[in-house]
């Protein structure tokens, strides 16, 4: 597995601009501020540096672990307490990168469970080179998070990133898992989850994120607005909120095409128990002696 220098150079350029949407949302967030504003400052500090948002921003507050994005009319806000991942990508010419961060809204109750999922992140960047195992990046994040005293989330996973796929192929587990060897020139992101809860993730309702399946026999206005997804955000997951631009009504359109089975529509994650859940997470560039941080501030 080859990538070349222009190839590289562009997952650079993505890695450096999906930095700059997350720390941009973790300045805005804080107590009293919409979801809804958070988000939409991360993804148009995207636009602004000339690069796509690979997927809506994930704003996980508390036992949700993943896929909840704000709707077009979305009234969360933030609250004292609150335990918030910010989980943003993009990408340059459908080179994709992709991270996340978790921060604590206006107390410090939950340090050690965020510190658990950063030192697991760090500990499993260190081990990454070619030949390594799936299962033994796995191990590592375990046994950072289980010294922590928390449990790793067993059925989230980074995974690997290829041009215009955002889960391409070989999932990284955060357990013992998988026989998977690891070669140069892959591209993985790397997401430990850590939780004081059962360790799971359950689907809870449907959210607001929305992905095309192949089309199949679908004509007329359903045809169009298929089509009108394709042309703007690809096979990459997108918000109905980004819609808002097609000209006839998207929300019903898009439960037409879900019915369809041509739109798939990701169910917001949420820990079996209800505990809390941390995350952090890079994407790496995998080279001949180790890898390369390309999501670094």
């Amino acid at each position: 597995m080859h990538l070349r220098s222009e190839e590289i150079k562009k997952y650079r350029k993505a890695g450096m601009i999906a930095r700059k949407a997350l720390e941009r949302a973790r300045e805005v967030c804080d107590e009293g501020v919409p979801y809804l504003k958070v988000a939409r400052e991360a993804e148009r500090t995207i636009y602004e540096h000339e690069a796509r948002p690979a997927f809506p921003m994930n704003i996980s507050v508390n036992s949700i672990g993943a896929h909840y994005t704000p709707i077009e009319d979305d009234k969360n806000e933030f609250k004292k307490g609150d335990l918030v991942k910010l989980d943003i990508g993009c990408h340059v010419d459908g080179y994709i990168a992709d991270n996340a961060l978790s921060v604590e809204i206006g107390t410090s109750r939950h340090t050690s469970l965020i510190k658990a999922a950063e030192e697991a992140l760090g500990v499993a960047v260190k081990s990454i080179r070619p030949g390594i195992r799936t299962r033994d990046i796995g191990k590592n994040i375990r046994n950072v998070i289980n010294s922590r005293g928390f449990t790793p989330i067993s059925n989230l996973t980074g995974h690997e990133l290829k041009r215009n796929v955002l889960h391409a192929g070989t999932s990284i587990p955060n357990i013992p898992k998988g026989w998977t060897k690891i070669k140069k020139g892959m591209v993985l992101a790397i997401e430990p989850f850590a939780t004081d809860g059962h360790g799971k993730v359950k689907n809870g309702d449907a959210g607001d994120i929305y992905k095309l399946e192949d089309e199949r026999n679908i004509d007329g206005e359903d045809l169009s607005f298929y089509d009108w997804i394709e042309d703007n955000f690809g096979k990459l997951p997108f918000a109905a909120r980004w819609c808002k631009e097609y000209d006839g009504d998207h929300h019903k359109l898009l439960k037409r095409l879900k019915r369809m089975g041509v739109v798939m529509n990701y169910p917001v994650l949420v820990e079996k128990k209800n505990g809390l859940i941390s995350q952090s997470e890079h994407t790496v560039i995998v080279t001949s002696k180790g890898c390369k941080v390309i999501t670094k501030s």
